[in-house]
């Protein structure tokens, strides 16, 4: 039904859904990018906090399936789960570097009610039972000794740098991570260096695909 309007679209998906036909198809009636939760990059942690049993070798494969058909894609994370803590956060990053990807982004685990990592948050006194959840781009709301709000922070907000640039950038786009007046001068000038040399956006017309790349 849809095909007979002839506009370009998105999605959003996981890449446990990812069937060759189903995206020949997809493609066919106009599909333009996808955008795939992986949320968490090592996976004894995803399974047992996310219930998400896919194996990293698993998603590398299913996600080729669809760069293969020259489909942009953007990945999707969150940082500071309750019990992450910075080695965990970058084995997220190293699934990350791993895949074809144009965008990619990472947000704060926001512990909203009725999610069962709110109650495991409320628990374990990370979070303050009954508060109500304020922002998704706050600093985290939870209190972690293993992992700080601010270095969380550091984190997320390097984390497309982390992805996309090589790794011998690395030594300063830990600076980078520091929320002070010089990491922020630092972060700044990377961002552009990223974004000018080593983002790949495609041979496709879309300007505010940069949107896609969550470097705030």
């Amino acid at each position: 039904m849809y095909e007979k309007y002839k506009l370009p679209f998105w999605i959003q998906t996981r890449p446990e859904t990812i069937k060759k036909e189903y995206f020949e198809r997809l493609k066919e009636i106009g599909l333009l990018r996808v955008a795939f939760g992986i949320e968490h990059g090592n996976e004894e942690f995803r399974e047992k906090y996310l219930e998400r049993k896919l194996k990293n070798s698993r998603i590398l494969d299913k996600i080729k399936i669809v760069t293969d058909m020259n489909i942009p894609i953007s990945l999707n994370n969150i940082m500071g789960f309750p019990f992450e803590t910075r080695e965990l956060a970058f084995d997220t990053i190293e699934l990350n570097r791993k895949i074809e990807s144009d965008g990619v982004n990472a947000y704060t685990f926001v512990p909203f009610h009725g999610v069962p990592l709110r109650k495991l948050s409320e628990d374990n006194n990370f979070v303050e039972k009954g508060k109500i959840v304020r922002s998704l781009m706050n600093l985290t709301m939870l209190n972690q000794p293993q992992f700080s709000k601010e270095e969380i922070e550091g984190i997320r907000r390097c984390f497309v740098l982390y992805v996309k640039m090589p790794r011998n950038r690395w030594k300063d786009i830990k600076k980078a991570e520091s929320l002070t007046p010089e990491g922020d001068q630092i972060w700044l000038s990377l961002k552009k260096e990223c974004s000018d040399n080593y983002m790949n956006y495609g041979d496709y017309d879309e300007v505010d695909d940069i949107g896609t790349v969550n470097f705030e």
